[in-house]
């Protein structure tokens, strides 16, 4: 297990109770101190005094494969959400607490307000669910948001090589950059060069805006955009 952000261990203590292998990181050198006391005698726990944006979390999952427990802080959950999909070879899944409306964002359908580039991207690596919603009144202190658990196992077979999957997330965050612009716009804006081809390659209207892309389509343009090693096209020739 990886935990990220342990507190003081309450979480980490059932785990170890559990059998489990820990690996926790945590930013707050107080946290560390408290759990590395507390958990002294445990021989299956290793503690990293680390910011987890600044970590491989490949290497922290070593050389298998890792599950991955978290209270993600609500200032960092876009960009440490980014860097798990990114390590995705290396995890089988992720089970996060987030802020409500995140939560809503992973799990939402094309063609809503809140669907975005996390939704695409947790909907490629991941098949999230809502598990748990949490009140404010369930933590101290309590936050000015609601809380909820999402249960996020990695998909097994996904579409993408190893290289397209490291640079799928730039690409799909260049997308929806520009929610109010069309496809076309953004292509534009993003660099790339004869987008009304690229958009009639992938098989997508030139005038569609971004949060009209289901998973298919999304991929689809990707590969139509990107020359590198992605496998087939979903739903191309």
């Amino acid at each position: 297990m990886i935990e990220i952000g342990p507190g003081r261990g309450a979480l980490t203590g059932l785990l170890l109770e559990h059998g489990a292998r820990v690996t926790a990181v945590e930013v707050d050198p107080e946290m560390v101190a408290s759990v590395r006391q507390r958990f002294a005698e445990a021989p299956g726990l290793t503690v990293i005094s680390a910011d987890i944006l600044r970590c491989d979390i490949a290497e922290l999952a070593g050389p298998g494969t890792a599950r991955v427990l978290a209270n993600l802080p609500y200032s960092i959950t876009g960009e440490a959400l980014v860097r798990l999909f990114r390590a995705a070879r290396a995890l089988t899944d992720m089970t996060l607490m987030l802020q409500r409306e995140v939560v809503t964002r992973l799990v939402a359908s094309p063609g809503g307000k809140v669907y975005g580039s996390l939704s695409v991207l947790a909907q490629y690596f991941t098949e999230p669910r809502s598990v748990m919603h949490l009140a404010p009144g369930s933590f101290s202190p309590p936050p000015a948001v609601s809380s909820t658990v999402v249960a996020m196992p990695f998909r097994i077979a996904r579409e993408l090589s190893v290289e397209a999957e490291l640079a799928y997330p730039a690409f799909v965050r260049m997308l929806f950059a520009h929610r109010r612009r069309t496809l076309l716009n953004n292509l534009k804006s993003g660099g790339y060069a004869e987008p009304e081809q690229l958009l009639e390659l992938a098989g997508i209207d030139a005038a569609r805006r971004p949060e009209t892309l289901d998973r298919t389509e999304s991929l689809r343009l990707f590969a139509a955009c990107t020359p590198i090693d992605r496998g087939p096209v979903p739903g191309g020739s």
